[in-house]
């Protein structure tokens, strides 16, 4: 079995965690499903991105490149919309 570490795999792996902590430990009642919802939707786009990359990129380091890239991307339009909607 090949199991090859990527970027987006940690990130569904700390994803995954912080789905299980915020049901585990909620600080409010009823926010945390609504978190966990996003948190798992989250979870789904990383974990299809990292299938898509790993089919359409062969090399290791080239899929740590562009994963990589997908997540600064991701990150900058998530504070581009944060700070446009505050």
């Amino acid at each position: 079995m090949n199991l090859r570490l990527t970027p987006l795999n940690i990130v569904s792996s700390v994803l995954l965690v912080s789905i299980v902590y915020l049901l585990l430990f909620p600080d409010e009642p009823g926010w945390r499903y609504l978190g966990a919802i996003s948190l798992a939707a989250m979870l789904l786009v990383s974990f299809i991105s990292d299938l898509l990359f790993r089919r359409l990129i062969v090399d290791l380091k080239r899929i740590w490149l562009f994963e990589l890239l997908f997540l600064i991307f991701v990150v900058i339009l998530i504070l581009l919309i944060k700070t446009q909607f505050n």
